[in-house]
């Protein structure tokens, strides 16, 4: 943390209990809170046709083939990005989109790069394109802002022929039912193949970050840092693979680099479920700073240990990897269904629960928990570059009351002198430092920080806090090419 950044207070949260109930079988629960997170369901997304000039009498043009893949591509990448706007995640709107399987895999790694820049890069484009438009599209016009996004983007970044990305910005407006439209996304693409290079230099990644993100990060961090940060996240990230056994033969076999020997890291392009091994469950697709946390809990074979809010299940596979007897825990069913046939496809096999972590009560205490928690994940923006628009600063402090919840609920599960490790991949302290020191002055010196050494950390070191705990931030890595963010830290029950 940057030492010049103003210390908050930590957070005003329910006094921790540490006298848990137990079941009929002895088991300790824990604190609990009716609390309970809100969700709110997705609006449907698309614009009503502009009907105004169509003619019934007129034949369709003919395409040529080519013209049509490409308008299908950018078609495509249009609903998806509608999808995003109204609320969906981008990794489930992909899933969800039919079209583009019928895709070549050139067409699909193309949708998937110009959703993506779109994302991380709308802020510079929306700063250069705005100067340009009297009056923004909105109401329910306001998706044609996206074809703008999209049509900026391949000229000035993806460097799409000027041609092409001008006529598919301007057809796209056409069939998208913004007809009307038209005239205005012609005018615009053409001034910026003349302008848009120089103004793209006026931008910098920083101004792709939502003013509440920005606001914290300079607080927390810097300025330089945030910089930092914002210059990172627009990066796509490598692929980082998790060996099921013998990483070093694995990373010859992908030719892959094997990082703290542990991680396999290589080149992303494409579906990685394609590359060697991985429909023999040889391996598992994990951040390098998100396989941290499980090795933190030191040798577990033999042990019965709770992977809480485990779905998709690369820690899961750890903690099994390692031996452990696993409790794997999430609340939804189509994540623990996720879970199951991931841990299907490498042969592995734990205790599955699909349950509300806050009400969950273990039959008997058990030596050690993990629990990557559920956050803003604002320590992923290179992977999931849709957080930049989808979080709400408000979301921070519903995600603090169910951190807090789990948490405190999850300690009294443990024997004593059992550990859980914490985790988020959040860039916020409010869900990391400062959570963890809320939950250590409630304990009253029942629950204490077990420091985490430089040994266990690995190439982490760097990251090691003053308390013993570890804060990754993703441009300290730059030199293997980055991480995701991630906070962590060790926790011993002493009764």
């Amino acid at each position: 943390m940057n030492d010049d950044a103003p210390q908050k207070a930590a957070p005003e949260l329910p006094t921790l209990k540490l006298k848990p109930k137990t079941n009929k079988t002895g088991a300790k629960t824990g604190v609990k809170s009716g609390a309970k997170p809100r969700s709110k369901p997705m609006a449907k997304h698309g614009a009503k046709p502009d009907t105004a000039k169509t003619k019934a009498h007129t034949k369709p043009k003919q395409e040529k083939p080519d013209t049509q893949s490409m308008l299908k591509s950018r078609q495509i990448c249009f609903e998806l990005l509608c999808a995003v706007e109204e609320g969906s995640q981008l990794d489930h709107a992909l899933k969800a989109q039919e079209d583009i399987s019928t895709l070549d895999d050139r067409d699909r790694r193309f949708v998937r790069l110009l959703a993506t820049t779109c994302l991380r890069r709308r802020g510079q484009i929306e700063k250069i394109i705005a100067p340009m438009i009297s009056r923004r599209p909105f109401g329910a016009q306001a998706h044609a802002n996206l074809i703008l996004l999209m049509g900026a983007v391949q000229l000035l970044i993806l460097k799409t022929g000027a041609h092409a990305a001008v006529d598919s910005t301007v057809e796209l407006m056409r069939q998208a039912g913004f007809e009307r439209l038209c005239g205005m996304a012609n005018a615009v693409m053409r001034r910026l193949t003349r302008e848009g290079d120089a103004r793209f230099e006026t931008t910098a990644p920083i101004d792709n970050l939502p003013d509440w993100l920005l606001q914290s990060w300079n607080e927390h961090w810097g300025h330089d840092t945030t910089s930092k940060l914002a210059d990172m996240a627009m990066n796509p990230p490598p692929l980082d693979i998790s060996a099921k056994a013998n990483p070093e033969a694995l990373a010859s076999k992908l030719e892959g680099e094997l990082i703290d020997n542990y991680t396999i890291r290589r080149a992303f392009d494409g579906d990685p479920s394609r590359l060697a091994g991985f429909a023999d469950g040889e391996w598992w697709v994990q951040d390098a700073a998100a396989a941290l946390p499980a090795r933190l809990l030191g040798d577990i074979a033999g042990k019965d240990v709770i992977d809480l809010c485990a779905a998709p299940g690369g820690k899961t596979a750890q903690l099994v990897a390692a031996g452990a007897n696993v409790t794997a825990i999430d609340s939804g069913r189509k994540r623990v269904d996720r879970l199951r046939r991931n841990l299907g496809r490498l042969g592995m096999k734990a205790t599955l629960k699909q349950a509300d972590g806050r009400q969950f009560v273990p039959d008997l205490p058990v030596d050690a928990i993990l629990l990557d928690a559920p956050c803003s994940a604002t320590g992923t923006l290179r992977r999931r570059p849709d957080i930049l628009g989808r979080r709400q600063p408000e979301d921070i402090e519903s995600l603090q009351n169910l951190q807090w919840e789990l948490t405190t609920t999850a300690l009294g599960w443990l024997k004593a002198g059992g550990r859980l490790v914490y985790a988020t991949c959040s860039l916020q302290p409010e869900e990391g430092e400062e959570m963890i020191a809320a939950i250590i002055e409630a304990g009253e010196d029942k629950i204490v920080i077990d420091p985490i050494t430089p040994a266990q950390a690995g190439i982490f070191a760097r990251s090691l806090t003053e308390a013993g705990t570890l804060r990754i931030l993703p441009h300290q890595y730059d030199d293997i090419g980055g991480v995701d963010g991630f906070f962590a830290a060790r926790l011993i029950a002493l009764v």
